[in-house]
């Protein structure tokens, strides 16, 4: 396969943005954008999944298809065309420019995903999520909405300074932007401070605590629609590129697992305990993305092959889980009170929620169960004991606030929601792609992990 043919799937999905922006001119309008979305996300997959492994670009070499960017592109694609599919179902309303938007950030995160040189990642990080940053404000007419969007503006633009300063302290210190040349060994505390620099600037973009404080807001300010894809394809990009970073620069600096191991236990206690209290699903889901966050940086304070691996899949395992739920939440209402009664209203839909959520919770057979497992498993051969102890006791806790939407569903008394949607056969279609790739892949945790992991160094 020549160089360019590797970048298919990047070029789908740009142009599938190009003719979404126009989609006026077409029969079908908006709906057509939406169902465009889908086909060039889905082709994307497609391709991307054909993609050998271990090719090398005519791009000098600044991207790189390895397991974890297979699994990763794979995924960012799937998760674009399930969004896009239940767009399609959505009914009126002015949805063209959101598909465009989530077609740029999807391209932007399987770039970022590739990406093994400080330039390469920074400019695929923007192009990740500034498109975020206007679907978060896409309810013009709503001031909420937009002071969601501000905040999120304001914290990500401050990320990008911290990233884009630390970045050029490595390349002051080291002399090169490409990963493979980053030595750390002999740069002593100034290259700790520039590796911790770039790390905190993809902490913030994580939501990783301290850097979660306006998240919540700004999920709460939006619609769920919106959240569900900003809360997952920018999440799997960016996991990937911290991954990437940490490897290449962490060896050389023991003091920088130290400071990863306490944003982990911070993110988890402050993630699953301020979601407790949550009436909102929107703000109840941005407490646990913190949450979530805090499991993924298990993988890599290990900094290991295996605690890498663990960290891609398991974001992969999250961010099905997580859109599934914003998207339920997105077609009954925003507050768990509008779950009452889901279960007599919508047996399959409860069904289907009550699976997303054991898998975020880490039952088994569902993939967030193996997720979990990989990332103990990890962090318990590094002798990381203390954070595992922390992650199982706030897994117990997350399944607190998890059981309450369950209990919502099953055992409150159904109103009428004044947010609910008409049921539509593309929205149902989304949300079961959703459950069956949490029993798929849980059920294929085995071969999916091998993938990934065997190609890395």
């Amino acid at each position: 396969m020549s160089g360019y043919a590797l970048m298919i799937p990047e070029i789908l999905l740009l142009v599938g943005a190009l003719v979404a922006l126009f989609a006026e001119l077409l029969p079908g309008g908006d709906r057509s954008a939406a169902w465009i979305g889908t086909l060039a996300a889905t082709s994307a997959a497609v391709f991307a999944a054909l993609t050998p492994v271990g090719a090398t670009t005519p791009f000098g070499d600044l991207l790189v298809f390895d397991g974890p960017a297979r699994f990763a592109r794979v995924s960012i694609a799937v998760l674009t065309a399930i969004w896009m599919l239940w767009t399609v179902g959505r009914g009126q309303g002015r949805i063209r420019e959101g598909v465009a938007l989530a077609l740029f950030a999807s391209l932007g995160a399987m770039l970022m995903s590739e990406a093994r040189e400080l330039i390469t990642v920074l400019v695929a990080l923007e192009l990740a999520t500034i498109p975020a940053y206007i679907l978060i404000g896409y309810r013009r007419a709503d001031a909420r909405s937009l002071e969601g969007a501000l905040k999120y503006f304001l914290l990500s633009i401050l990320a990008t300074l911290v990233t884009l300063y630390g970045f050029s302290f490595l390349y002051g210190l080291t002399g090169v932007t490409r990963y493979a040349g980053l030595d750390m060994s002999r740069l002593g505390t100034l290259g700790l401070v520039a590796a911790v620099l770039s790390l905190v600037g993809m902490f913030a973009k994580l939501s990783a605590a301290p850097f979660h404080y306006w998240a919540p807001d700004a999920y709460e300010g939006s619609s769920a629609w919106a959240v569900a894809f900003v809360s997952t394809v920018p999440k799997i990009a960016g996991a990937v590129a911290i991954v990437r970073l940490a490897y290449a620069v962490a060896p050389g600096l023991a003091p920088v697992g130290a400071v990863l191991a306490v944003v982990a236990g911070a993110s988890m206690l402050l993630g699953n305990l301020g979601a407790l209290n949550q009436t909102d699903v929107r703000r109840l889901m941005a407490y646990s993305a913190v949450a979530h966050t805090g499991y993924l940086l298990l993988g890599i304070v290990v900094i290991s092959t295996f605690g890498m691996s663990a960290t891609v899949f398991y974001v992969v395992a999250y961010a099905f889980a997580s859109m599934g739920i914003m998207l339920v939440s997105a077609e009954e209402g925003p507050l768990l009170s509008d779950f009452n009664g889901l279960a007599q209203k919508r047996p399959a839909t409860a069904w289907g929620v009550v699976v997303l959520l054991l898998s975020l919770i880490g039952i088994p057979p569902m993939v967030g169960f193996f997720g979990k497992l990989y990332l103990f498993t990890a962090a318990l051969r590094s002798g990381q004991l203390v954070l595992v102890i922390i992650a199982v006791v706030m897994s117990v806790v997350s399944a607190g606030y998890y059981l309450r939407i369950v209990r919502a569903m099953f055992f409150g008394e159904a109103v009428a929601s004044g947010h609910a949607l008409a049921r539509s056969r593309t929205r149902s279609l989304a949300l079961a792609l959703c459950v069956v790739a949490a029993v798929a892949l849980g059920i294929a945790a085995g071969p999916v992990f091998g993938a990934i992991g065997s190609f890395l160094p």
